[in-house]
């Protein structure tokens, strides 16, 4: 979060809660409501009608107890990630707001006009809450197995190792050496609650790369020919990419181009096997050689160290509906005792229409290919991935606790 210092105030606590000029502001800009540096909540009362239209009913025991559970996984993520600086000094929760009377007590805190420490850290609590809530209610799914079983099985089928070990995508002429293959099957409850509070928009429901899979080849031209590979067998349907999480600064396609059509013309007649072949043999005879593939596109977010092919595909995954399996079930044991009219009728809307007995769903897949000095590049220096999570650990730290870093450095550098 950058912390607002300029929230507009307005003579008497219910005066100002009238318009909540920035929670306004915040709807007609579609920012991300942890961004806020205050709610306007005047009293429990408020609190109760604003968690209950939210989605949790105080008043009920299972709802209270889901939104308890909440804030004790929100205070032990806070201090297990954020209370601690990179040299140890530590952040300490207040009592109060670790150990709320009431959780409704929160928000009316977080809404106080005086911006105390009490305010701030229940402002970082409740950010952190909102976050847990969305991924417990967006990615919460009993599919999730048969899901990631569909979709990487699919890959898996393609992946050959021969008697020396070596791996390949596909067989025979047309297959591509690989040095090696991953398989990401679920990111951490942790990790899922730390990309959200770092990326922008903080939605669950958008998170891309719950399933992954990454193929590392020999050369630029490897990985290429292995998007091509997954193109030409329906390991990926183009028309289901999500447009805008596409990425390459690995090969450049059009220079690749120009230099097939270049290096295989007049050999139309062979096959596209032949003049693969031919490609191959004449580009290492090229003076471009391999070094003309390299693409010149640049991200700014990535480290100009690591260069790959990265994009996201929806996957359609066909799952049994378990509701009409039990319905199915159910029937063929009543059916035994002749079943009257009035079953008959709660069976068929138990079973519910034809379509439902399949359910089809659409799951992001995050596929990413890079040579081998590229992936030597992305375990090491300032494009390793452990650096990559501190960078997003820092930055989901500043966003969550705002004004209590700003009150940590001025209190260290006041002298005592």
């Amino acid at each position: 979060m950058l912390y607002n210092e300029d929230v507009i105030e307005l003579p008497g606590a219910r005066a100002r809660n009238n318009f909540s000029w920035e929670i306004l502001r915040f709807i007609l800009d579609g920012l991300s409501p942890i961004d806020l540096p205050a709610l306007a909540v005047v009293d429990r009362e408020e609190a109760h009608q604003f968690l209950l239209h939210y989605g949790y009913d105080m008043e009920d025991d299972e709802d209270r107890d889901v939104a308890w559970r909440i804030h004790i996984e929100a205070v032990a993520f806070i201090k297990r990630y954020f209370c601690l600086d990179g040299e140890g000094e530590a952040l300490v929760l207040p009592d109060d707001v670790e150990r709320p009377p009431d959780l409704r007590d929160l928000l009316v805190w977080a809404s106080e006009r005086n911006r105390t420490e009490r305010q701030a850290w229940s402002c970082a609590l409740l950010r952190v809450m909102h976050t847990i809530s969305h991924t417990n209610n967006t990615l919460r799914s009993e599919f999730f197995p048969e899901i990631k079983r569909q979709i990487l099985d699919r890959f898996k089928q393609h992946v050959h190792q021969d008697a020396e070990g070596k791996l390949s995508l596909g067989r025979g002429p047309l297959s591509v050496p690989l040095l090696d293959i991953f398989y990401k099957e679920e990111k951490s409850r942790d990790s899922l609650i730390l990309k959200l509070l770092h990326k922008p928009h903080n939605v669950a429901e958008i998170i891309h790369d719950r399933l992954g899979v990454k193929m590392v080849t020999p050369t630029r031209l490897d990985a290429l020919l292995a998007l091509r590979y997954l193109r030409q067998n329906h390991l990926i349907m183009f028309a289901n990419v999500t447009p805008g999480r596409s990425r390459n600064t690995l090969v450049n396609l059009e220079h690749f181009r120009s230099l097939y059509e270049e290096l295989t013309d007049g050999f139309r007649d062979l096959t596209e096997e032949g003049r693969d072949q031919r490609f191959l043999r004449q580009l290492q005879e090229h003076s471009m050689g391999m070094a003309g593939l390299e693409s010149r596109l640049e991200n700014p977010f990535t480290s100009p160290d690591y260069r790959s092919i990265q994009f996201t595909v929806q996957q359609l995954v066909k799952i049994e509906n378990p509701g009409y399996l039990r319905a199915r079930r159910m029937r063929v044991h009543l059916e035994k005792y002749h079943l009257g009219p009035d079953l008959e009728g709660l069976l068929r809307e138990l079973e519910g229409p034809q379509e439902e007995r399949e359910l089809r769903i659409f799951f992001p897949l995050e596929v990413q290919i890079l040579d081998e000095e590229n992936h030597r590049r992305s375990q090491e220096g300032g494009a390793s991935h452990s650096d990559y999570k501190k960078r997003q650990l820092r930055a989901a730290r500043q966003r969550v606790l705002g004004p209590l870093l700003k009150r940590e450095r001025a209190s260290a550098s006041t002298p005592s």
